[in-house]
């Protein structure tokens, strides 16, 4: 038995031109390939941002087979996604026992918001160091007057982003200690297993409140208190590249927004 690979919150030191954007602009980017993904009205536009999804991983130069590592950490998740999709809808025809035709439209479509998503994240976090996706929070929440606000909301997402690596590093090495001590998890009934997963379970959580009890000591012990720095050692400077990068995020969302309210859909189920 082996843990899956968890790229979200993981860095990946590449030069590459989307690495090289400002994380402002890049989380702007983000949130509006994000809402692109959510308000698309049928499959044809799904094409629009899943196109400049796919451009983004191609020019991060980080490989395709991680975006994929990435998604099997995560398939118990969107197969529960997609049934209860499945069996949530009761309208259209029935195609097989409960389900209906719109139902599987619906799941169709949960599913592919869901892997593009989930394929932006991964991208966001192998492009963007933690530090500046704080700063580049607690950069646009400034703009709005709310800088302390900004700083603590970056501070607490970066932390839960560095944890997710960590604690599935830390779960697979407990995970190894279990199995050369004899702990057998693939045997067994499918309740077995699972209960045979406490003995992973305990161990992680234990770990993880001492790692975050440890990471508290040492913000401590640099005197931090929450109060965002007056100054930075290495300040983060909007270049033309960032606008560019940001009306073509912005143009993608304005074409789906357009095919949403103006054009006809083609399928129209889960739209």
């Amino acid at each position: 038995m082996r843990l899956p690979t968890v790229l979200i919150g993981r860095y990946i030191p590449v030069d590459s031109i989307v690495h090289r954007l400002d994380p402002r602009a890049k989380l702007l980017g983000m949130i509006f390939l994000i809402s692109a993904v959510l308000i698309v009205p049928n499959l044809l536009f799904y094409l629009v941002p899943g196109l400049a999804i796919f451009l983004l991983m191609f020019l991060s130069r980080t490989g395709f087979k991680i975006y994929l590592a990435g998604l099997r950490s995560l398939w118990f998740f969107l197969v529960f996604a997609v049934l209860v999709q499945f069996f949530s809808s009761s309208e259209g025809e029935k195609i097989f026992w409960m389900i209906t035709d719109r139902a599987i439209w619906s799941a169709v479509y949960i599913m592919l918001r869901l892997v593009l998503i989930i394929l932006l994240a991964e991208n966001f976090s192998a492009t963007t160091p933690p530090l500046l996706s704080a700063r580049a929070i607690e950069s646009i929440f400034s703009t709005f007057g709310a800088r302390k606000i900004g700083h603590e909301i970056g501070m607490v997402m970066t932390i839960a982003m560095r944890f997710v690596p960590v604690l599935a590093l830390e779960a697979d090495r407990i995970l190894k200690a279990q199995i050369a001590r004899g702990a057998n998890f693939e045997r067994g009934k499918f309740f077995d297993r699972i209960r045979a997963l406490v003995v992973i379970i305990v161990p992680l959580l234990i770990s993880a409140l001492r790692k975050a009890e440890e990471l508290a000591v040492a913000m401590e012990a640099r005197l931090y208190t929450g109060e965002p720095p007056k100054t930075r050692f290495k300040d983060i400077k909007w270049k033309p590249m960032d606008t560019l990068y940001v009306l073509l995020t912005a143009g993608v969302l304005v074409l789906v927004l357009f095919g949403r309210y103006f054009v006809d859909g083609v399928f129209q189920y889960g739209s």
